[in-house]
């Protein structure tokens, strides 16, 4: 197992402990994190401009990701510093628990996390290092799903025929991420 990737199948290895949620700071503006015994299960950016609305995040862990959130009354400083910390360096260490998504998705994912800042890849060149060539479109299915963007960092995937391409935030906010780093498209 990778540092930082939860690539369990059997989700019910934390079975009944609470999912609980803070915000944090990033390059992308505020964001919801949530959590369940140190592991990051969903984190959502606060699209460009607007409140940050808690009702729409809990919507999300819910119906995205499959499980109920609260927010934490006491948030492990240990955990906001991390977070905020890899929030705003680009780093990818975070533990995260993928185990709400497929194998492929998981398998994506983690290579996704393996593209270092600064650094872009295409969704055909991921789908080469997963070992399915011709699985661009799965491939951007699963960044589009991905339960943790920045700490997965899922906007360093653009197409082929050049551009930014789509990005569940705006195109403008993947844009602006990646330029953050130091990215020339």
């Amino acid at each position: 197992m990778e540092p930082g990737i939860d690539s369990s199948e059997n989700p019910t290895e934390r079975a009944g402990l609470a999912h609980l949620w803070f915000m944090a700071d990033s390059p992308a503006g505020p964001v919801f994190v949530a959590h369940s015994n140190g592991w990051v299960s969903g984190l959502q950016i606060t699209p460009g401009g607007r409140e940050p609305d808690p009702g729409r995040f809990v919507d999300y862990m819910r119906d995205e990701v499959g499980t109920e959130v609260d927010p934490d009354p006491d948030p492990d400083p240990k955990l906001v510093a991390r977070v905020s910390e890899a929030l705003a360096t680009g780093r990818t260490d975070v533990p995260v628990d993928l185990s709400s998504r497929s194998a492929f998705h998981q398998e994506v994912l983690r290579a996704t996390a393996r593209i270092p800042c600064g650094e872009v890849r295409t969704y055909g060149e991921l789908a080469a290092t997963v070992g399915r060539p011709r699985a661009a479109r799965a491939v951007g299915t699963a960044m589009a799903r991905n339960p943790v963007p920045l700490l997965i960092p899922c906007h360093r995937v653009v197409p082929s025929s050049g551009g930014v391409g789509n990005y569940g935030y705006s195109p403008e906010t993947k844009a602006k991420l990646l330029a953050g780093e130091g990215v020339v498209l």
